[in-house]
């Protein structure tokens, strides 16, 4: 101190900082670990704080979590000793280093797993198969390519699914104990699931996908014997959608507490994301969907509108009128007539109940996403980023790396607040856009205005 040169209010600010500190450190030893959990993420971006003292409160605090859940917490810590900040990277690694030495013995090849396992998925995520007689590779060999991954299984790591690495806080009314004045002792509450899958094995065949940078889908076989599918993304910073799925995560907690929204069951599809670097990462896959665009693909298809030349045809007419917009809608879109709600005629042709229930939960789930992704500017959404549930009719999106409105930067902007093409409508029924979507919109947009601090701070 001594507020050299600083003005009051400089000063006031100081005082109430350095007061915060002192409180957060009493509560970093008072409160259970496991109320810190749900801002792992928060407290791991925080390694380098610029502060001395703030970071050594976040370096405690991550070290007495990896030590006490080091299953869930290395996936996180693991990945931030491998950042290309030099500091973040090595203070990372002083904290599993400490953690490692004041574990069990029978816990520390667990930190030496998660480590080879970590290097090994990195490199998956990069790797670019030869090509097969001028032909991109569709899969490879896991015992071919990267023996040494296949080596390291069975281990002791936790398949990262959504489900084991999603926190669970005790519900208000639990009381300790020995003192009812007090929440559940760390003992006495699991925050995580007890019985979570370990890895037992890969499977030998690793796909492809043909999208730009080629991501692999992965498939680990875990030690309940369900198989868990990962999409393993290269030059891609998951940070972004990590931050997205806690987004959502919360959203579905304020949803699931307004009424007018609690009553249409209103929430968000979410799943596990795991940044490895800040350019590579796992994302868990979305078992039974499919995107929007292969199913409105083969609706054409079957009508004969589209074939081998058909995206020539269309790029052509495109350059033809782009000067003039309004003909160039009416032109294209009369091509190709709208036939979504087809989908869900055939889907769940002979069970009417099922049929409207999976076109009600499209409606909702569209509907939230859509205001949703205008709230956080979310943009670039084709239809493979959109993705359709087959057994439920919810419609899931995936992909946030073009966040913030970055699609404004586009060399052709994206001004659309939101996805509502004439097939999205379709899908809505008989009332279009104008019933339950409009309803659901209102609803969604409601509860971000009524919550909107505790989503900003995520």
């Amino acid at each position: 101190g001594g507020g050299g040169g600083l003005t009051a209010e400089q000063q006031k600010e100081r005082k109430v900082a350095s007061q915060i500190t002192s409180t957060l450190k009493t509560f970093s030893q008072s409160l259970p670990l496991y109320t810190w959990l749900p801002a792992l993420p928060q407290l791991t971006s925080r390694l380098c704080h610029p502060h001395g003292e703030v970071r050594q409160v976040v370096h405690e605090l991550l070290y007495r979590l990896v030590k006490n859940f080091p299953n869930q917490v290395l996936w996180s810590m693991t990945a931030m000793a491998r950042s290309t900040h030099p500091e973040r990277a090595s203070a990372a690694q002083r904290v599993l280093d400490r953690a490692k030495e004041g574990a069990p013995s029978s816990a520390r090849p667990l930190f030496d797993q998660s480590a080879a396992l970590a290097d090994q998925l990195i490199r998956v995520c990069a790797f670019q198969p030869k090509s097969v007689g001028g032909r991109a590779a569709k899969n490879f060999s896991l015992r071919a390519e990267f023996p040494a991954l296949r080596r390291l299984c069975p281990c002791p790591v936790v398949v990262p699914g959504q489900t084991a690495l999603t926190p669970s806080l005790p519900p208000p009314t639990m009381r300790n104990a020995s003192n009812k004045s007090q929440v559940p002792s760390v003992s006495e509450w699991s925050a995580y699931p007890q019985d979570v899958a370990t890895m037992t094995s890969i499977d030998d065949d690793v796909s492809v996908l043909a999208s730009l940078q080629k991501p692999k889908k992965l498939t680990i076989v875990g030690s309940d014997g369900h198989r868990y599918a990962f999409l393993c993304k290269p030059k891609d910073d998951l940070r972004k959608d990590l931050r997205m799925m806690e987004f959502t995560t919360m959203l579905n907690r304020l949803l699931a507490r307004d009424p007018s929204s609690r009553k249409r069951r209103l929430y968000l599809r979410t799943f596990a994301v795991i940044p490895l670097t800040e350019d590579c990462g796992l994302i868990e896959w979305v078992p039974n969907t499919t995107g929007l665009r292969h199913v409105i693909q083969a609706l054409y298809v079957s009508d004969g509108l589209y074939h081998k030349r058909t995206l020539g045809e269309v790029k052509d007419l495109h350059e033809r009128l782009k000067a003039t917009p309004s003909t160039w809608m009416s032109e294209i879109l009369k091509k190709f007539p709208p036939v979504f709600h087809r989908w869900f005629l055939n889907r769940w042709k002979d069970r009417p109940a099922a049929w409207h229930g999976a076109r009600t939960a499209f409606a909702h789930t569209a509907a939230v996403w859509s205001i949703v992704g205008h709230v956080v500017g979310l943009g670039d959404r084709h239809g493979e980023n959109i993705l359709l549930d087959q057994e439920s009719g919810d419609c899931v999106h995936v992909d946030f790396s073009c966040l913030f409105d970055k699609g404004l930067e586009l060399e052709t902007p994206e001004m659309v607040p939101f996805r509502l093409t004439q097939n999205m409508v379709d899908g809505l029924g008989v009332g279009g856009y104008e019933g339950t979507f409009m309803r659901v919109c209102e609803i969604t947009m409601g509860v971000l205005r009524s919550h909107r601090e505790s989503l900003m701070s995520v």
